[in-house]
């Protein structure tokens, strides 16, 4: 089975040639030692000889990328889409280097082989074998240009799946797009939190502790997480306590759907163990619990910083962001970690949130007003810098001693090295009044995931925590 996907590329045919051809990801000498080489078909590799798996359609594979560029500009249409990047995966073990290749190859000719030039390569550097095709959008004797539009992927599709049924490999029943952002399918691959692998991570470590639904939703709620399934539904949905919309959690993978999830839930009824770690996890409130573990001198700091939470502003707004995020201790070296999955996934941008509380507390940015006022400074002095550079320049075109060039051109690479510190501190500047009202949500996300953890808290005084949410103006002050 091949699933597919085809994207346009709007800056350089080379460097998507270079990739698909890169020799660390289309060698596989490692793991098979004879590979079809495609411009022989009836040959084989020999044990020792190293080869790669790339064919040129209309083109040769090692000036692909010349080729497609010569033909743009014989037909005058160099610009725009560049180039198409498609691939075509398999599943582990469902095919061999050489069937992988053939298959792709076969596909490339059929789809675009007698019109456009293709260049296609074979890779197993993800573990599974996969074609990658690179398409010269424009037609080799007509010049006309092939548009992005969604028929382009839907042709490649179909004519994958035919080709595979003439191979014997089965098909995708239901083809569905990948709804997933590339920017959290990446971050997921990196093993970044995000919001999907954090729910992923509260279902398994609440099933360890639960053995039905009831007691699944009081675990998830504990985590930030509102859970919802009963007999009458079709599908479990979850969603973060902040969010508005739930998700089905078929969605987080095979494992998270209904069924799946009853199983496991049924297999924990049959472990005691399960629903002693159920109770000491869960912990609810009793006078005799509060009188037997009195709160400590720690627990009343926490409280303290918790409940001022709501209605911080200026530099301890930021701070208090910096504590809630891990970043700085709340007493000397007191760190806390963050409970709600809202701040767990804002963690990904540790990096531009620690550049905006330096920047605060270097400049002293208190109000918008202060931090305007940083604005309009940073653009007098960038103008006055670029008028320097500008002069430097004026003053290298016309100088004729060797020495006096060097050190014009010194003065000038300082002037723009300094340009480009202003740029970032105020893109910093601009990155903090956005992210202002979103760090404001973060610290009532917290605030709302201490409150439903708080053991000495009754469930009155949780509900009259929670009601107690900042103003629309208290979101916009810094």
């Amino acid at each position: 089975m091949a699933v597919t996907k085809i994207w346009a590329i709007h800056d350089s045919v080379s460097r998507v040639v270079d990739y698909c051809t890169n020799p660390s990801k289309t060698k596989l000498s490692d793991l098979e030692q004879v590979l079809l080489y495609a411009a022989d078909k009836g040959k084989t590799l020999d044990e020792g000889e190293q080869q790669y798996a790339v064919t040129g359609i209309g083109c040769r594979a090692e000036s692909a990328a010349r080729e497609m560029a010569a033909v743009q500009r014989r037909f005058g249409k160099a610009g725009g889409n560049v180039a198409y990047h498609a691939y075509q995966s398999f599943k582990t073990g469902e095919v061999t280097a050489e069937e992988c290749h053939r298959i792709g190859v076969e596909t490339a000719r059929r789809l675009w082989g007698n019109d456009r030039q293709v260049l296609v390569a074979t890779h197993f550097n993800t573990g599974t074998y996969h074609n990658h095709f690179v398409v010269n959008p424009v037609n080799m004797w007509t010049g006309k240009k092939l548009e992005a539009k969604y028929e382009v992927y839907y042709k490649l599709r179909d004519m994958s799946d035919r080709i595979c049924k003439e191979h014997g490999l089965p098909v995708v029943k239901n083809p569905q797009r990948h709804k997933t952002a590339r920017s959290v399918y990446f971050a997921e691959k990196d093993g970044e939190p995000t919001r999907y692998n954090l729910m992923r991570r509260a279902l398994d470590e609440a099933l360890t502790i639960s053995s039905s639904w009831t007691e699944l939703s009081a675990v998830l709620r504990k985590k930030g997480y509102v859970f919802v399934c009963d007999p009458y539904r079709r599908y479990a949905t979850i969603r973060s306590l902040s969010a508005k919309k739930y998700m089905r959690t078929f969605r987080l993978g095979a494992e998270y759907d209904k069924e799946a999830l009853q199983d496991r839930l049924l297999e924990n009824q049959r472990d005691i163990r399960v629903t002693r770690r159920y109770f000491e996890f869960m912990r609810p409130y009793t006078r005799e619990y509060a009188r037997k573990n009195p709160p400590t001198e720690e627990y009343y700091r926490q409280r303290d910083f918790y409940l001022h939470l709501p209605r911080v502003t200026g530099l301890s707004f930021f701070r208090c962001v910096a504590i809630v995020l891990g970043v700085a201790p709340l007493y000397e070296k007191e760190y806390r970690q963050p409970l709600s999955a809202e701040c767990r996934e804002a963690c990904r941008k540790l990096d531009r949130f620690t550049a905006e509380i330096t920047l605060v507390c270097r400049e002293h940015l208190d109000t918008p007003e202060d931090v305007q006022r940083f604005l309009a400074r940073m653009d007098k002095e960038m103008d006055a810098i670029t008028a320097a550079r500008s002069k430097i320049r004026n003053k290298q075109r016309g100088c004729a001693d060797p020495a006096e060039r060097v050190e014009l051109k010194k003065s000038c690479a300082a002037c723009t090295a300094e340009l480009s510190r202003l740029r970032k501190q105020k893109q910093t500047a601009y990155n903090m009044i956005e992210d202002n009202p979103k760090l404001k949500d973060l610290l009532v996300c917290e605030l709302d995931a201490w409150v439903e953890n708080d053991p000495y808290l009754s469930p009155r005084e949780k509900q009259v925590l929670r009601n107690q949410q900042p103003s629309q103006e208290d979101k916009t002050i810094i």
